[in-house]
């Protein structure tokens, strides 16, 4: 069983050089990541899904057409949606998109800033980051099958207390085990846990 700690500690520090979050798609397939990582504010991610912005998103279309890295302020002629105008409105002004092919494999990534635009160093760290992470091999993550459980109990709709009844063991047990769950898998929350759990397939 292999821990995300690795990961982890770069994500930390992409949180860092992309302050206003970011939005990274590794291994993508078919037009799908297998994993999603994503800091972007909810308010804009909610935002983002009700206009249906992705398949018109510029960080999206230049992503998949190219490799290599653009800012935002560069795509602007091909924001026909008016993609990057609204994301100022949530305070993300400035970023840029880094689309990398390596090992048959293409991943995506968005990053942004509030303040000022990237420097080239700032873009060059973070892509160096990035292909750390598109280097990893996701698919030897394994969780155990009272974990599995446990995150398909949440994934219906379970509280822990309800979880904790119908599985028949104590609630601390089960906020134990949910606890390492989310440590393996690198996510905050029961929910991003689920998720993550669900991108890789982890939970069939």
């Amino acid at each position: 069983m292999q821990k995300m700690e690795g990961i982890n500690h770069w994500l930390d520090v992409l949180k860092q050089k992309s302050p206003a979050g970011y939005a990274i798609g590794l291994h993508i397939e078919y037009n799908a990541p297998k994993l999603q990582l994503e800091t972007y504010p909810v308010a804009w991610v909610n935002h983002y899904e009700k206009k249906g912005f992705f398949l018109s998103d510029p960080v999206v279309m230049w992503g998949f057409q190219n490799h290599g890295t653009r800012r935002w302020s560069e795509l602007a002629e091909i924001d026909t949606r008016g993609v990057f105008v609204d994301a100022k409105s949530f305070d993300l002004n400035y970023g840029f998109v880094a689309s990398i092919e390596a090992r048959g494999s293409h991943t995506i990534a968005g990053f942004s800033r509030t303040d000022r635009e990237f420097t080239d160093t700032e873009i060059s760290e973070v892509c160096e980051i990035l292909l750390m992470l598109h280097k990893v091999d996701i698919s030897v993550l394994k969780i155990s099958d009272s974990q599995k459980i446990l995150l398909n109990e949440l994934a219906n709709g379970g509280r822990i207390e309800d979880v904790s009844a119908r599985l028949g063991i104590p609630i601390v047990t089960v906020k134990s085990r949910l606890a390492a769950v989310k440590d393996l898998l690198g996510t905050r929350t029961s929910a991003e846990a689920v998720q993550r759990a669900a991108d890789l397939g982890l939970l069939k």
